[in-house]
């Protein structure tokens, strides 16, 4: 009878100690997709940038004027061909992504680029981002041109 307790003891143990690794990983694995997150979003907003730079290049090229787009191009003022010296196209103001500060019931609050806000499942936050889900556990996920963001809440 001795035998059989302990052993049962060892197995809830094990039991106990597998759970543990179980939740570690997912933890882990949550932080990769964050990461991974992060960086769909850099590298859509590279891919944005590099083909705002490709069309300011093939204005200039056709004679086109860009100093209205936050470029400086200086010209020398002789009747030389001196070549055009421009600088590089100033990157347009991106929206940061809403940090999430509390949630309660059904709505969060949120901290965006215009201050406070409040929002509900199916709301839009300023900066355009749409509200999907909204979960005490889970936190908030947020969506905008196609792409979806899971925000736990800063601490």
């Amino acid at each position: 009878m001795k035998r059989l307790m302990i052993l049962s003891m060892m197995c809830t143990s094990g039991l106990a100690y597998a759970e543990m690794d179980g939740s570690k990983i997912l933890m882990e694995e949550a932080e990769r997709a964050k990461e991974v997150q992060r960086l769909q979003y850099q590298a859509e907003l590279l891919k944005q940038r590099a083909e705002i730079a490709k069309y300011m290049d093939e204005i200039q090229k056709h004679g086109g004027d860009v100093t209205d787009f936050g470029t400086v191009s200086t010209r020398s003022t002789g009747t030389s061909n001196a070549p055009v010296s421009v600088s590089a196209p100033a990157i347009p103001k991106v929206d940061e992504l809403p940090t999430v500060l509390n949630i309660e019931n059904n709505r969060a609050a949120f901290q965006t680029n215009e201050g406070k806000v409040f929002g509900k499942v199916g709301q839009t936050l300023p900066g355009g981002y749409r509200v999907v889900a909204i979960s005490m556990r889970d936190g908030v996920r947020l969506q905008k041109d196609g792409m979806r963001y899971d925000i736990d809440i800063s601490w």
